[in-house]
């Protein structure tokens, strides 16, 4: 009995792997071969809206302000910015994220209009930090990419990188975590816009 349920599942699995030869070889399709290739084949397809079209790098980000149409008021505004958007991923970094601790940290939340705001984000970001796996939901690093300014200068994106320790047994890889962060002016104030749930 237990002979013929092993033969059957060795069966089933010979069949399997014959079905996905068949239908790489139908289709021509290449499996992934590299780490970085198996990640990207397994990740689920990502829906974002189009990015505003002003893209602003932040290594030369003073330089490549200077250049845009925008106003002095703009360029003072987009700067001020980019120095808040700077303490608040500095916050973010080097701590676990799904601690009651850290969501009870009243240093975050001075960046959002209201608690349901800071909450909607806060959970967003533990939750996407779980699905990338990182260890103990533990950003080690946030880098700034990119600022994605629209026209009227009062709403950006911000495009970040998180990376981190992986929490899956015998990964040595390191786990990253690409994010778009809107930030939107009303008066004089930047806030963090959190997307829908």
């Amino acid at each position: 009995m237990r002979k013929g349920r092993l033969q059957s599942k060795l069966l089933h699995r010979i069949a399997v792997v014959a079905g996905l030869g068949l239908v790489c070889g139908l289709s021509a399709c290449t499996l992934p071969t590299s780490v970085a290739q198996l990640r990207e084949f397994f990740k689920p397809p990502r829906s974002e809206a189009p990015l505003p079209a002003v893209a602003l790098a932040v290594g030369e980000f003073e330089a490549a302000l200077g250049q845009t149409s925008f106003g002095d008021s703009e360029r003072a505004s987009l700067l001020r910015l980019s120095k808040i958007a700077q303490i608040f991923y500095q916050r973010l970094s080097h701590r676990r994220l799904n601690s009651i601790a850290t969501f009870h940290d009243p240093a975050l939340r001075e960046f959002f209009r209201s608690e349901e705001a800071f909450a909607d984000y806060y959970a967003d970001l533990v939750q996407k930090l779980d699905l990338e796996h990182f260890e103990a939901n533990r950003p080690n690093e946030i880098e700034m990419q990119t600022f994605h300014v629209e026209e009227t200068a009062d709403r950006v994106v911000i495009v970040v990188e998180f990376r981190g320790e992986n929490a899956l047994p015998l990964r040595f890889w390191a786990v990253d975590y690409l994010r778009r962060d809107i930030w939107a002016r009303a008066g004089n104030r930047w806030w963090i816009i959190p997307g829908k749930l």
